[in-house]
């Protein structure tokens, strides 16, 4: 094990306390054996069968950064077997999420008689059906929870593989398929990295080993598809994660404006122009959406009633695909549950985020009217017939009356902010990738000692620069702290971030909070 500065140390200490496990936190892993379960055993006989009867094949995905990394992955893997391979993924405005009874038909229509689903499936009741009805032949690779045995052929999923495949994400699974059919290479590699950054996989097992080989390759290679996507000229988790994976989840939120299907031939596309010009229209469209979320939340700030303890946000203007993105952050600006809804011809579309310890599906549960309604504890998604939001509003402000919780005290890491120079902060990569299951800690610095402050941007944000040199900066202040004594601050709770600028490289704290004595 390397020689580890204080910092590393303590963050070390503090993610994981014991001291035997140290060395696989601070080791690059690499790749596990490819997977010798009966499932993957049953994929590579049936695709082998294709490839001998020269079947038509579909690679059914979804919209979001890892159905769109998936289906490239499987697409790429099996036409590289000489298949004839092709490949839709659905409207998420129009069509919604997951294979459809529309897709199997017009599927079937064009002679293909093998549908692969990826990053979805398990819950295509209907689909699957009609699927068995028509002869067609189906293997669902998909990651997402099965709470029941699944109508196909084949099923390919991480419950039914060995533990250390435990944490994939679809395009980690489209990946271990293509392994094991000995079609893998260094690009399919990167795409499954990539996408085990943007869902948020538990950073254990083959996902730690997928995420640090793959930012590995794309570092030295400066990958074109991916390095177009992106500011930095060095990637780790927190750059991909903020500079490119949003541009991709843009292509799916904006299903109006784009078609999530190009971005698996941007990512298929070999020649120079084509991959250039592509990556223009995924950052054109990526900025459509920064202004539509901007215009959105500001509208959406100015109907809250800060007495409230929950909002519940309808706007006509809104657009469906944005709404998560807002409830997100007004939650996490007031740290209270936030509801916010798009209305179309149909209905209403819904998304909520909560604050820990806020279950949204337990709170949600009572409620009997929701056309689709799913989710988990912290986020869930529902749609309303169009003469119940005046029901379901009620239903709300009632159920927060009678609903208890104890929101969560943020856990952090205290430290000195002398402690944060480049070279310590620097020194943190040896742990990297961060993630769930293994969280970046947010750090508090206790009666940070301020030499002075400015507020830029007509007092939307606020620097402080302590006496050691350190600038914390605050963006989106709220009124209330901007009317607040500084001599009432008791200590900033954050992350920390280096930013470069004309070559110079400097240490910044980003403050989350500030707590007042």
């Amino acid at each position: 094990m390397k020689q580890m500065t204080e910092l590393t140390r303590k963050v070390l200490e503090y993610l994981e306390p014991d001291q035997t496990k140290w060395e696989y936190w601070t080791s690059k892993q690499k790749l596990n054996p490819v997977s010798k379960a009966n499932c993957m055993e049953s994929f590579k006989a049936r695709i082998l069968k294709a490839v001998d009867h020269q079947e038509k094949v579909i690679v059914a995905g979804d919209y979001d950064c890892d159905g769109i990394t998936a289906t490239t992955i499987m697409v790429s893997g099996l036409k590289s077997l000489g298949l004839d391979c092709g490949f839709y993924i659905p409207d998420r405005i129009k069509e919604g999420y997951g294979l459809s009874e529309a897709t199997v038909s017009l599927a079937h229509k064009k002679a293909y008689s093998l549908i692969i689903t990826v990053d979805n499936g398990v819950k295509s009741k209907q689909a699957l059906a009609l699927a068995k009805e028509l002869s067609m032949d189906v293997i669902v690779t998909d990651h997402h929870t099965m709470d029941e045995e699944v109508n196909c052929d084949i099923v390919v999923h991480p419950t039914m593989m060995e533990s250390c495949f435990s944490t994939l994400c679809g395009a980690g699974i489209a990946y271990e398929c293509m392994r094991v059919l000995g079609v893998d290479n260094d690009y399919l590699l990167q795409l499954a990295g990539l996408a085990s950054i943007s869902d948020m996989m538990i950073v254990k097992g083959q996902t730690r080993a997928l995420i640090q080989n793959a930012l590995r390759l794309m570092n030295q290679t400066h990958e074109k598809h991916i390095f177009s996507l992106a500011t930095d000229r060095e990637l780790n988790e927190t750059s991909v994660g903020f500079q490119v994976v949003p541009k991709l989840n843009a292509i799916g939120r904006l299903s109006n404006l784009a078609n999530a299907n190009n971005v698996v031939r941007y990512f298929l596309a070999q020649d120079d122009e084509s991959i250039f010009a592509l990556s223009s229209q995924i950052t054109q469209i990526n900025t459509m959406r920064k202004q539509l979320s901007d215009q959105m939340q500001k509208k959406a700030y100015s109907k809250c009633n800060i007495n409230d303890d929950i909002f519940v946000i309808e706007d006509t203007s809104f657009h469906e695909g944005i709404i998560g993105l807002v409830a997100g952050s007004l939650c996490s600006q007031f740290n209270k549950p936030c509801i916010v809804l798009a209305k179309n011809e149909q209905g209403y579309k819904a998304s909520m985020r909560s604050p820990e310890g806020f279950n949204c599906m337990d709170f949600l549960g009572p409620y009997e009217h929701f056309v689709v309604f799913g989710g988990h504890e912290n986020a869930a998604g529902f749609s309303l017939n169009l003469n119940e939001f005046d029901l379901f509003e009620k239903f709300v402000h009632q159920r927060i009356h009678e609903y208890t919780y104890e929101a969560k005290k943020k856990n952090t890491l205290v430290i000195d902010d002398e402690e944060l120079s480049l070279e310590t902060i620097q020194s943190l990569d040896t742990l990297r990738p961060f993630g769930p299951g293994f969280v970046f800690p947010s750090f508090e610095i206790v009666h940070p000692k301020i030499k002075n402050l400015y507020d830029f941007q007509n007092h939307k944000h606020r620097k402080y620069t302590l006496e050691s040199g350190l600038q914390c900066i605050r963006f989106n202040q709220s009124d209330i702290e901007y009317k607040k004594s500084v001599n009432a601050i008791y200590s900033f709770i954050g992350t920390v971030q280096i930013n470069q600028y004309q070559g110079r490289k400097q240490v910044n704290f980003v403050i989350d909070e500030i707590v007042y004595a």
